[in-house]
């Protein structure tokens, strides 16, 4: 799956992605284009836009664009 891949499928509204990132469960629950619930562990972030969702340091510091390679036990 590549990054552009991963953002379209969150992009589209229809559920939640859920995944593994470094032994921790992990997700992304999009409400609408201006709401995302985002998870890691016990770390919890809203974000505001599709952008913010791929790009922000959330993932242990690290943004979803530059670790999609890196998922588990993805769930589309």
């Amino acid at each position: 799956m590549t990054a552009k891949e991963l953002q379209d499928r969150i992009e589209s509204l229809c559920t939640h992605v859920l995944f593994e990132y470094n032994g921790k469960e992990c997700g992304v629950d999009p409400f609408n284009e201006k709401h995302f619930d985002m998870w890691c562990g016990d770390d919890f972030m809203e974000a505001h836009s599709i952008a913010e969702v791929m790009r922000a340091p959330f993932f242990e510091g690290k943004a979803l664009e530059d670790i999609v390679d890196l998922l588990e036990h993805v769930e589309l």
